[in-house]
């Protein structure tokens, strides 16, 4: 039997340790903390009396590796599908509109069925047909830059899928979602969400199989060192243990590249990040009724999506390093402001929690997707994983979950 050691315990470490498993693989998972699921976790929140996501996620139906782990874990009967119907607010311009992807494709554009945003045409449209093809090297800005599409569609929804700014943000990349999802039809468009949490779809659901199937866990274990002896891994140094690895074992490291390059000095890893703030307010449920929609998308605003929960009302920022320095209430104070005026009232700020991930992802430039496709200087017995090890997807759950089957595979 192939005795698997894995380093880290985010998607990707679990999603490695779940394929593993069903290759019948001995699976060794090790964890630095006491927390599994990586940005895909869930806690409680005492301030708002429940359970909440640490930050939220955007998943479709064209996500079939997501899909895939839910089935192997059991937990697809916790999964709800939204229609592709996403509804938008510019708060400059007071303007709601909808944008429904399942308008987006060759024969409706021709026929003139698609619900324009406002201020724009038909012709603006066409831009999608950009992204069939696309130069590696060129970022978003660079295809779409000009399009009338390009503050209203293009920037929110590369900020939403890649957490990097248009002017940063593959174009590859960004053609590949497209191509998956609102290229191939309404089948792929559906949008994915738990109907209770994250934890409760993926994460224990996750380690409810490891743990089932004899899995190896190993929390508040963390790597220090790794020996390395005629190109193989040889030793595993963790601090209370020391393993020795043989050459026909496999070590997965499943880590951020800030503590990838810890222990491979000599190669090179993105090293910028972009960081995520997700703010959490409690909300009474005769509000949260106001919304028509579960997910709203906002421009000309800090905020840029809102995800509305059953009893509370969650904020992302992407691409949001400007605010890490920034004090959470003052940031909490200036995004409530501003859904007031999405829903026209006037009302004292709720219970809320803020919580900030300054390292959410790598920002995800071509130049980055570069870096991490060239590292292939390693020992023979060592792959590594995570969301920033994939080049041709960005770095969301799908990516995470791909990158732990491709490391196992």
């Amino acid at each position: 039997m192939k005795n698997v050691f894995i380093i880290g315990a985010g998607l990707a470490g679990l999603s490695a340790s779940v394929h593993g498993i069903k290759k019948k693989f001995k699976i060794n998972l090790f964890e630095s903390s006491n927390l599994v699921g990586g940005r895909c976790r869930s806690f409680f929140e005492k301030k708002l009396n429940q359970e909440i996501d640490n930050g939220n996620h955007l998943v479709f139906s064209a996500n079939e590796n997501f899909y895939e782990l839910c089935k192997i874990i059991g937990s697809v009967e916790t999964i709800k599908v939204l229609p592709p119907n996403l509804q938008f607010y510019d708060l400059k311009k007071n303007l709601n509109w909808n944008l429904d992807l399942r308008q987006i494709n060759i024969t409706k554009l021709l026929l003139g069925k698609v619900n324009l945003i406002p201020e724009t045409n038909l012709l603006d449209y066409f831009s999608f047909l950009k992204f069939i093809y696309v130069p590696y090297k060129k970022t978003v800005s660079d295809i779409v830059g000009q399009s009338k599409l390009f503050p209203t569609l293009w920037d929110p929804i590369t900020l939403g899928v890649m957490n990097t700014s248009s002017h940063s943000a593959s174009a590859r990349v960004l053609s590949n979602v497209l191509k998956k999802t609102v290229f191939r039809g309404e089948k792929y468009c559906q949008i994915y969400q738990p109907k209770i949490n994250w934890n409760n779809t993926i994460i224990k659901p996750c380690m409810d199989f490891l743990i089932n199937k004899g899995c190896n866990i190993n929390l508040k274990n963390r790597l220090k060192k790794i020996d390395v002896t005629d190109n193989f891994v040889s030793k595993l140094y963790f601090n209370d243990q020391e393993i020795i690895i043989h050459k026909k074992d496999l070590v997965i490291l499943a880590i951020p590249p800030s503590n990838f390059s810890k222990f491979f000095h000599g190669c090179k890893v993105p090293e910028d990040y972009n960081s995520i703030i997700n703010i959490h307010y409690k909300m009474p449920k005769k509000i949260n009724k106001e919304f028509a929609n579960e997910i709203v998308g906002l421009l000309n605003s800090y905020s840029q999506w809102l995800f509305i929960k059953k009893n509370y009302l969650s904020v992302t920022i992407s691409n949001a390093n400007y605010f890490n320095n920034i004090d959470s209430d003052e940031i909490a104070n200036i995004i409530w402001k501003e859904i007031c005026c999405y829903m026209k009232i006037n009302s004292p700020i709720p219970d809320y929690q803020v919580v900030k991930e300054k390292k959410a992802t790598v920002v995800q430039s071509p130049r980055n997707f570069e870096l991490a496709k060239k590292l292939n200087h390693l020992p023979i017995n060592l792959v590594i994983s995570g969301d920033w090890t994939q080049s041709d997807l960005p770095s969301t759950i799908e990516g995470s979950i791909l990158s732990g089957k491709r490391a196992i595979n």
